[in-house]
């Protein structure tokens, strides 16, 4: 077999293993659940955006536009999506109590979405919740103004263009469709490169965001013409049909998210896709070794080294690179310095013992036991109960 076809098809069935080993079906689930309860609240912050600035009331037209005719199949029930816009004028009428506990419900579903994230990336260390907010608050504010300005223009050219008597066909008709997809592309690529807690490769997020996209579009079509052809949830449940299919489509949409957000965190690993599931006894410590070497370099430059510098320098996966520098961090032997790690302390006053046991044995409370093996290398299991 040919070996790009070989590496391709390790890697696959890593991200394949990754995203069942990782319960993302679970995930989709509880994120399916906290969407129910955030997506009013979303919509009517980012509405609530747009009503503030009159001159963004055509910019919010086509947000709408574009979130009926685009996010929910017809098959889904759009219906709902009506009736959600409905919910999100009234919630607009609410005190000023009323929409903190709105915006908290939409807090809840960007940390549900976090912490999910950081399990894909293996995170151990979650941001301080003064980051949090300010990443969350971002996304709210900025998303649908960027995603609502773009849908705009693009609509006032498609108008520009029929009202000069051309016919929008061919290519242009093509480049018109593709905006959805584009939009959905990018919303998921920002969000891998900016949600989880660890550096991520802005190559690596537009790939993840890329096959998210697509396989989101993929999706969509796919869904609706099952329930096209395949009508049992209209016999069964009748008028109620709407609900379950816009629950099941919420699901599969999150499915697709997850599966981006999975193939994006492996993507290190692609290079090296037949050992990447393999753990080498004793790597991180080899690893930690190879790190605190090259941070003492450049402590002696005067310089940090980024998440990608020492990638690349000590020829190590980010996965296990992060993990290492989080126990080193936890040791407070390194430090994050701005965008990148230096030491905390001169490499004197770390002791390559020590190390050993924070990255072999992942604890330094047992020096008692690590003196006895130190002094009885042959001490059999007999001889370690009977004492």
């Amino acid at each position: 077999m040919n070996t790009h076809l070989l590496r391709l098809y390790h890697f696959l069935w890593l991200v394949a293993r990754r995203f069942i080993a990782d319960g993302s079906n679970q995930t989709a689930a509880s994120l399916t659940y906290t969407s129910l309860l955030a997506i009013v609240p979303l919509i009517t912050i980012g509405l609530t955006i747009f009503s503030a600035f009159p001159a963004f009331t055509e910019i919010s037209t086509s947000l709408k536009v574009f979130l009926l005719n685009n996010m929910v199949p017809e098959a889904a029930g759009k219906v709902i999506t009506v009736y959600m816009f409905q919910f999100s004028e009234n919630a607009g009428k609410l005190t000023a109590i009323g929409t903190v506990l709105l915006a908290v419900t939409a807090f809840m579903l960007m940390q549900t979405i976090e912490h999910a994230l950081n399990g894909i990336w293996h995170v151990q260390r979650a941001r301080a919740l003064a980051q949090r907010f300010l990443v969350y608050w971002s996304i709210l504010t900025l998303g649908p103004l960027l995603i609502g300005t773009s849908l705009y223009v693009t609509s006032y050219l498609a108008s520009l263009a029929f009202g000069l008597g051309h016919q929008v066909h061919g290519i242009s008709l093509f480049l018109l469709k593709l905006v959805p997809v584009l939009l959905t592309v990018s919303a998921m690529s920002m969000l891998y490169l900016t949600v989880p807690n660890r550096y991520v490769p802005a190559r690596h997020a537009w790939i993840g965001g890329l096959v998210a996209g697509l396989s989101f579009e993929a999706m969509k079509l796919l869904f609706s013409a099952y329930v096209s052809h395949f009508p049992s949830y209209t016999m069964v449940y009748g008028t109620f049909a709407a609900l379950p299919l816009f629950l099941l489509w919420i699901y599969l949409s999150w499915m697709m998210v997850l599966l981006g957000a999975t193939i994006t965190a492996t993507l290190p690993y692609y290079l090296v896709a037949h050992e990447a599931g393999k753990q080498v006894p004793g790597s991180k410590f080899f690893s930690a070794l190879a790190i605190l070497k090259q941070l003492a370099s450049a402590q002696q430059q005067g310089e940090v080294l980024t998440v990608r510098q020492l990638a690349t320098r000590t020829q190590t996966n980010w996965d296990q690179l992060e993990q290492v520098l989080e126990l080193l961090a936890d040791a407070h032997w390194v430090l994050r310095s701005g965008k990148g790690w230096a030491l905390a302390t001169h490499p004197d006053h770390i002791i390559v013992r020590e190390v050993f046991e924070r990255l072999v044995f992942l604890s330094p409370h047992h020096p008692q036991m690590l003196a006895k093996l130190a002094q009885q290398p042959q001490l059999s299991l007999s001889q370690w109960q009977a004492e």
